[in-house]
């Protein structure tokens, strides 16, 4: 049985068009494939392929008309075409035009999800992204600093330019469109099924000379060296991502992302709290009682001043103003806290004893 269209967007049979428009795009932002971790990407494409196709038709009169009268027998009649080109245009509008549609990603996702029903054009191959862990020292974390990473991924072919070939010829199969069209009948009447041409990959053209290098698919695997530029302030567990650096596409595509994956190892001084520094300062208890100056070190390469205030008791805390972390989004920088611990001594001489005493009076 299929799902129920109304039931997947989450509103009632008689929700208005905005509150239609609202539900999609609150949940095409919740399913957008590119959020999922790898393990759930086929859940959120199917997610995201199901509430499109619920909003194609809800947004649109004539097909809401037709469903309500239909309902579950609109998948297989003919008034049910798929996801059209006007269907497209809609989606443009659900997020605001053209520009908002493509700047959040929902173009490509359109395009890899539905295939050429997307646009009605050649099927644009893309690459895969990858993702790899970086682990970085606290102070690489502070200053800001760029690595070279060395890794195994499919880059372009240079013998063909990516192509796969060359003297390229209208593929027969698809006639050049890049689709091929299946036609087929039921109960309810005939409809069409597009899919990309299985001859051509959806190029819509194929090379009379393969490329011996690659193949035909206008990639290979290589080693390659990338330089990952981690600014100051990144945090622990952080992701950077490097446009274009994924693997490379089939026959000359678009190549997907690089995620690297931030890790910061352990500081034998400081805890990172947020943008703060934490450090366990060690004091006599004489400097407790006393009060003192003494040096501690920071992520700066030198070391600064701390007073310590007469009677300052054990689990007290010095703030630092602006000597933490650096700030990612700003020019500004956390505080650096230091976190009083007085060593009380074991074993004291005679003499020690006998003051002590004196001040117990």
């Amino acid at each position: 049985m299929n799902k129920d269209y109304y039931e997947l967007l989450g509103i009632s049979k008689n929700a208005s068009e905005s509150e239609i428009k609202k539900a999609y795009r609150k949940l095409a932002l919740k399913y957008h494939p590119d959020k999922a971790s790898e393990d759930k990407k086929k859940e959120y494409e199917e997610k995201f392929k199901e509430i499109s196709r619920a909003y194609g038709v809800l947004s649109d009169k004539e097909k809401k008309a037709q469903y309500d009268q239909y309902g579950d027998q609109f998948e297989q009649g003919p008034f049910n075409q798929g996801f059209s080109q006007q269907d497209f245009h809609s989606f443009h509008d659900a997020f605001g035009g053209a520009d908002n549609f493509e700047d959040l990603g929902f173009g490509r996702i359109f395009e890899e999800i539905f295939g050429n029903r997307a646009r009605a054009e050649k099927k644009k191959q893309y690459g895969q992204d990858l993702a790899l862990d970086l682990e970085i020292d606290l102070g690489d974390a502070f200053h800001g600093i760029k690595k070279d990473i060395d890794l195994r991924k499919m880059v372009s072919c240079l013998k063909c330019n990516g192509k796969g070939g060359k003297k390229f010829k209208k593929c027969s199969v698809c006639n050049g469109t890049g689709y091929e069209q299946n036609r087929s009948g039921g109960l309810l009447g005939i409809f069409l099924q597009q899919r990309p041409c299985a001859k051509c990959d959806g190029r819509g053209e194929i090379p009379e000379e393969t490329c011996p290098e690659c193949r035909g698919q206008g990639r290979i695997k290589q080693a390659t060296k990338i330089k990952v530029s981690i600014p100051a302030g990144i945090d622990n567990g952080q992701t950077l991502k490097l446009n274009g650096q994924g693997n490379a596409a089939l026959y000359g595509g678009e190549s997907g992302d690089l995620y690297v994956n931030i890790y910061i190892k352990p500081h034998k001084y400081f805890q990172r709290k947020g943008d703060d520094l934490v450090i366990n300062l060690d004091i006599s208890f004489p400097q407790a009682v006393l009060g003192d100056k003494i040096e501690i070190p920071t992520l700066e390469d030198s070391v600064i001043k701390l007073s310590i205030p007469a009677g300052i008791q054990p689990g007290e805390m010095i703030k630092l103003k602006a000597k933490g972390m650096p700030r990612l989004y700003n020019k500004s920088s956390g505080d650096l806290i230091a976190k009083i611990q007085v060593n009380i001594p074991k074993k004291i001489s005679r003499k020690q004893k006998k003051i002590i005493k004196e001040l117990k009076i």
